[in-house]
Formats: C-alpha cells, sequence, structure tokens
C-alpha cells in the first residue's frame, strides 16, 4: 500500500509541476485533439475516482478527488469534440487543484500512518 501511495504521490507532483509549467508557458493554446483510447482513460479515472469520493470520508481527500472528477471529466469532454475558452480553463485549473490536492492528502496520509506506528511501538513497549 505504502508503495502505491508513494507512486501516486510522484504521480501528483510531477502532475502538479507540468501543468504549472504548461499553463505559464502556453496559456491556453490549442491542444492537439485526443485519441480515443485518451478519451476513455479520462471517463475511466471520473469512474474511479467517484468511486473512492464516496468512500472517503476526509474533506481533504475528498475535495481532491472532486477536483479530479471536475479535470478528467473537461478532458474527457475536449476529447469527446467539446471546445471553449471556458472548458481549456477549467482543464487546466482543476487539474493543478487536484494534483496539488493529491500531493497534499497523501503526506497527511503517510504522517498518520507513521504515527500510528509510533503508537503501536510505545503501545507494546
Amino acid at each position: 500500500m505504502a508503495t502505491g501511495m508513494a507512486l501516486l504521490l510522484l504521480v501528483c507532483f510531477a502532475g502538479a509541476i507540468w501543468t504549472a509549467y504548461w499553463s505559464l508557458r502556453f496559456g491556453l493554446a490549442p491542444r492537439p485533439p485526443l485519441s480515443a483510447f485518451q478519451t476513455l482513460a479520462r471517463f475511466l479515472i471520473v469512474t474511479l475516482a467517484l468511486l473512492f469520493w464516496r468512500r472517503r470520508t476526509d474533506l481533504l481527500e475528498r475535495s481532491a478527488l472532486a477536483c479530479t472528477i471536475i479535470a478528467a471529466g473537461s478532458s474527457g469532454l475536449y476529447g469527446l469534440g467539446l471546445n471553449s475558452i471556458t472548458l481549456q480553463v477549467v482543464r487546466l485549473l482543476f487539474h493543478f487543484l487536484a494534483y496539488s490536492l493529491g500531493v497534499v492528502a497523501i503526506i497527511r496520509w503517510f504522517r498518520a500512518k507513521r504515527m500510528q506506528s509510533h503508537i503501536l511501538v510505545k503501545v507494546a513497549a
């Protein structure tokens, strides 16, 4: 579990950096169209994030998942051929928010696990 969360942390961190870089460098410049596979992947991400969102109770985790749903959903709509300035702004903003909140939520998860292990060691001693 910790390895998977560490990998997800790296993905979120890289995604936040890349989204910030892209936004600062290119702004709302036209992007190439998404393939059918890329569009389908966005809708699968929406579905998975919805499932996780329903199960999580922590506000920060739910916020990160809600931003993920909006980000992937807006990218999915773009992949279906919808395009507007509003959609582009929503896509960039919510990708950055989803990745950034994901980083914070995962770091909190690691800290909570570390605290649990310290408490268990003290109780066992």
